[in-house]
């Protein structure tokens, strides 16, 4: 587990799944891998359900891109010493109200690439001072590190549970 100054339970088990202990270097973490995982998803594999009420590997890879970018403007605005009292989301929500039916999982897996670009040049223009600001979220202290592998271990989260539950 990266080294972290504290970190909310919640999101311990996303972060575990993470080995380097720079935030660059973990979000750029297993990339190939992840790469090589959605886009060799046939399009019956992307619209899957293993399960009834189950996401689709097609709504886990929005939920990703959806929950990347509202990790990664929180993190701007901890960086920006923004102090305002952030507001949860509900994740469940987000996927009901995304129709992902009639997108490519290749087509989702491009918007995810431009997003994680978009987060690796964000993280890189941070200092270290702005990587240990703070700023509440959903009733939590988060910092701007946090966010970053918090970011990364949802992804190898959710690509673990595809392999898992959907590859078998």
């Amino acid at each position: 587990m990266p080294v972290i100054e504290s970190i909310p339970e919640y999101f311990k088990p996303y972060v575990s799944k993470v080995a380097s202990t720079n935030v660059y270097n973990a979000l750029e973490e297993k990339w190939e891998s992840l790469e090589s995982l959605f886009i060799n998803l046939t399009e019956d594999q992307a619209n899957h359900q293993y399960a009834e009420g189950k996401w689709t590997p097609k709504q886990i890879l929005q939920h990703l891109i959806d929950t990347e970018r509202i990790l990664s403007q929180r993190a701007l605005r901890f960086a920006r010493r923004d102090m305002t009292q952030l507001p949860g989301y509900d994740h469940d929500n987000y996927v009901l109200q995304a129709d992902v039916s009639q997108r490519l999982i290749k087509d989702l897996w491009n918007e995810f690439h431009a997003v994680r670009v978009s987060t690796l040049f964000l993280y890189k223009s941070f200092n270290e001072q702005d990587l240990k600001r703070e700023g509440f979220a959903n009733g939590l202290v988060l910092s701007v590190e946090n966010e970053g592998f918090i970011i990364a271990g949802h992804a190898l989260h959710h690509a673990k549970i595809i392999r898992e539950r959907y590859l078998v």
